[in-house]
């Protein structure tokens, strides 16, 4: 079982505002997009501040308690935050995510290069959401975008029939994959401890 892992800026427009094209104020919003791979299951967790690796696993928590329980490994695209560096295979991991990784089971593994097989699933979930979830989209403030993401990954982006499976993500999720996910606690004080690197092998 594996998920991969996506965060990046978006430009989010508030209506109202004193600035803006059309009288609205645009600030950065800051997401993470986690997918589950076989099934395409998806989670987003939008905020006001940038992702740091604290941020990140608060968001990798709230994903697996979402879909009730975790998958046997994580896919990053060479994130600094979790991927401190990589030597002949090997990475150097953020000590902070190296614990929680441990704590909950969960297997980390960086993508190859430019491998599409590794980064195409993610990569494809990161652009639905900014092509399809919020597009066009303007806000009157940040919980109307946070509830906006909620009921689009509900009523939308986790039931549509997907154009490479042709099934919908939480019926093939619910059918095929959440039976065998791992069981999933938040671990106590996760956001604890130092940031030197942990060393560990591809």
């Amino acid at each position: 079982l594996r998920a991969g892992a996506g965060h990046g800026p978006w430009g989010a427009r508030w209506r109202g505002g004193a600035r803006g094209g059309d009288g609205g104020l645009e600030t950065t919003v800051y997401w993470v997009v986690c997918v589950l791979s076989y099934p395409r299951l998806m989670h987003v967790v939008a905020s006001l501040r940038p992702v740091d690796t604290a941020a990140l696993i608060g968001r990798h928590d709230a994903a697996f308690r979402a879909c009730g329980g975790r998958p046997q490994e994580c896919v990053y695209d060479q994130t600094r935050r979790v991927v401190i560096a990589e030597t002949f295979r090997e990475l150097d991991l953020s000590a902070r995510c190296h614990r929680y990784a441990t704590t909950v089971g969960l297997r980390i593994r960086a993508c190859e290069g430019y491998d599409p097989e590794s980064k195409g699933k993610v990569e494809a979930g990161v652009k639905y959401v900014k092509g399809d979830g919020l597009y066009g989209a303007t806000f009157p403030d940040f919980p109307a975008l946070q509830a906006h993401l909620a009921d689009w990954l509900a009523e939308t982006a986790n039931v549509r029939i997907h154009a490479v499976t042709g099934q919908s993500p939480r019926a093939r999720y619910a059918r095929e994959e959440r039976a065998a996910m791992g069981a999933y606690l938040t671990p106590p004080g996760m956001t604890d401890g130092a940031q030197a690197p942990v060393q560990t092998r591809k």
